[in-house]
């Protein structure tokens, strides 16, 4: 397992902690007020975390078949999609 995986690997892991983070506000939210968002978005987060997790059992599992060809493009998608996910926590949480 080459670096690029284990960085696709960490790299999902911590969209699945900020999506933690913000399941957590968001059940809090729903506490006290049930509207058809916070449904919504509980939801929404929970199917994400889902997703990440998931990309990052595959990224564990492709790590043993593909070499570093693959890894970096899927890198790319990772770290873009960190960069989504942090601007959705920011915004959801100002």
């Amino acid at each position: 397992m080459g670096p690029l995986w284990i960085t696709n690997i960490v790299v999902s892991i911590m969209i699945v902690l900020g999506l933690l983070y913000s399941l957590r506000n968001y059940l809090i939210t729903r506490r006290l007020a049930r509207t058809k968002f916070t449904n919504a978005l509980v939801a929404l987060t929970a199917i994400f975390i889902l997703q990440n997790t998931y990309a990052a059992y595959m990224f564990y599992m492709l790590s043993w078949s593909y070499d570093v060809e693959i890894a970096y493009p899927l890198l790319m998608l990772n770290l873009l999609g960190l960069a989504g996910f942090s601007i959705f926590v920011y915004l959801s949480h100002v």
